[in-house]
């Protein structure tokens, strides 16, 4: 009953004050789903008889009807669409995933060389934070792989893709799911907020920010070869809001130091844990080393590398001192501040 108790008492407020139209608006904030909106609207229908003025239950019909609305052409477009493949993952159910472009086809067929899991170690151990009802920022979502499953297990996801041509995929994999609370940024994230001219490119898994450009190259508006493409700080999206979140997931390609000196404060705030695909032969293209990568997070945290079973070990001198080696498999970092 916890999850639902604000619920409950929000309902119980507005049908003893049935002429304050607050306590109906704190009734109808509770929504979380779809469902949830559906049966606000028959609150609504119910509470008219109580003498609620019509005005005040127009007001709030109106958004509600609009947001259904809005699933709507969402499931249209998923219906239009396509096509979709179905995933077994484990501990979560039957997903659906597109297979629509080059990139989505390619990435499922990875999940489909690993079995019916991509990244078991990694995928058990997030799904078990999402069952918590964990704030996750997917950072480099690419088709949305994660982002899905981790909605799908419980947890409010923000995701964030820099390549305008993934975004689509990363929607669609959502709505066709009725992920509804699960957010899209088109981002690239890093230590500035403006934009990145990225050259244009296929978006097969792998790719990523071009270099660390903050100014547009000459005459980029006018060339074919670049994508306008906003980058944010950390900080910035969750600087205002009241929502931290529990988890960071970062895979940015190299870009791992830009998008964690963005993040400062989130850092020193010591309520979020980061999961990082640390990738050692890209990060040296941004002219940093792996111990750049370390000296973001503070020392007494716990840092730990994340397995491929799903267990950690603590971090090793070798871990810290990767060299700028291709051959070199990525590494799964875990920082995790003192209280957690």
């Amino acid at each position: 009953m916890s999850a639902d108790r604000p619920a409950i008492l929000a309902l119980a407020k507005a049908t003893q004050e049935p002429a304050n139209p607050m306590a109906l608006a704190a009734c109808l904030g509770v929504a979380r789903s779809r469902i949830d909106i559906a049966r606000s609207r028959k609150l609504l229908d119910w509470v008219q008889v109580l003498g609620i003025p019509a005005a005040s239950l127009e007001r709030h019909r109106g958004p509600l009807k609009r947001t259904l609305d809005t699933f709507s052409h969402r499931d249209g477009i998923v219906a239009q669409t396509g096509p979709f493949e179905t995933v077994q993952v484990d501990g979560v159910g039957p997903l659906s995933f597109s297979v629509a472009t080059d990139a989505s086809r390619s990435f499922l067929g990875l999940v489909r060389e690993g079995g019916r899991d991509y990244e078991p170690g990694v995928l058990r151990w997030m799904v078990r934070e999402a069952r918590r009802g964990a704030v996750i920022a997917d950072v480099g979502a690419h088709v949305g792989y994660y982002s899905t499953i981790l909605a799908a297990a419980g947890a409010i996801v923000v995701a964030f893709e820099m390549h305008p041509d993934l975004l689509l995929e990363v929607r669609r994999n959502l709505w066709a799911n009725k992920l509804d609370r699960a957010h899209v940024i088109n981002a690239a994230v890093g230590n500035h907020d403006g934009l990145i001219f990225n050259l244009r490119f296929n978006p097969t898994p792998g790719l990523r920010v071009n270099d660390e450009i903050a100014a547009p190259p000459p005459d980029a508006y006018r060339k074919a070869l670049f994508d306008a493409i906003l980058c944010v700080r950390l900080d910035t999206v969750f600087g205002r809001d009241p929502v931290v979140p529990d988890l960071v997931k970062l895979d940015v390609e190299g870009y791992e130091v830009h998008a964690l000196r963005g993040a400062q404060s989130l850092i020193a705030g010591g309520r979020t844990t980061f999961l990082i695909e640390f990738h050692p032969h890209l990060i040296g293209d941004f002219g940093h080393k792996a111990e750049d990568l370390f000296a973001c997070i503070p020392e007494n945290w716990q840092r730990d590398v994340l397995q491929d079973d799903g267990t950690t070990r603590p971090v090793t001198a070798a871990d810290r001192n990767f060299a700028h080696d291709p051959d070199l498999e990525n590494i799964k970092l875990l920082f995790r501040p003192p209280a957690t």
